[in-house]
């Protein structure tokens, strides 16, 4: 747009080499988005407000100055683009280190209920190894052998057995579901929350369809703790 006129139409790129005006405008954007980003975060707001204005009002002079010499001499200059609108997507590569681990398990109560289901695993497969070990010392090995135990003894024990190892499995999985819908819960709201309340310097350089695929992966794997 261009005194209420339309004066190019395109794609990003064929605008960005074709039109001097479209690349005075995103270099004068990219100039303010790197300096904003370099300020200190404990800057007065209304100093970063009076940046912006000055920003603005010199790139926005700039464009006045140049549209105006390109309009006396009756043709268009082309100059390189001095910056991008749209900022690159950051992707790391390699395995995920320990502490994002760490930090999933410690989110929901600090970590307290790791070692509950810790201990619950190593009772449930203490009971396990109890439950087989007593079968194969009480059941006799033929029929001439005496067997060590009577065999309402050896089946009460081993019903006993099995129903530790049942709590223990009920136990686990009700540990596990809570601390993950927590941890979930939690994760979810953090993301959200730096969605709506990131500035709009984030959203000016941040297509809309990286945004929505982002969150769309990372619901993806909350989603078991939410059905």
């Amino acid at each position: 747009m261009k005194n209420g006129k339309i004066t190019q139409c395109g794609k990003y790129a064929d605008l960005l080499n074709s039109g001097a005006d479209f690349m005075e405008l995103v270099g004068a954007h990219k100039k303010a988005l790197s300096t904003l980003d370099s300020l200190d975060g404990a800057t007065v707001p209304n100093e970063i407000s009076t940046l912006e204005q000055d920003l603005n009002v010199s790139g926005m002079h700039g464009f006045k100055e140049e549209s105006s010499k390109d309009e006396q001499n009756g043709e268009t200059n082309k100059s390189e683009p001095q910056g991008q609108l749209v900022q690159e997507e950051e992707r790391e590569k390699g395995k995920v280190e320990f502490s994002v681990y760490w930090k999933c398990i410690t989110t929901a109560y600090g970590g307290a209920l790791v070692p509950f289901i810790l201990l619950d695993q190593i009772l449930f497969q203490g009971l396990q190894i109890g439950s087989n070990y007593w079968m194969a010392w009480a059941t006799p090995i033929s029929t001439d052998v005496e067997p060590p135990v009577e065999g309402t003894t050896l089946i009460v024990v081993y019903v006993c057995l099995a129903i530790g190892s049942s709590f223990c499995i009920l136990a686990r999985a009700m540990l596990l579901v809570t601390a993950g819908y927590k941890t979930a819960t939690i994760l979810f709201n953090k993301m959200h929350f730096c969605i709506f309340r990131a500035p709009m310097s984030f959203f000016d350089s941040t297509p809309s369809g990286r945004i929505l695929n982002r969150v769309c992966t990372h619901t993806s794997f909350f989603s078991p703790f939410f059905s």
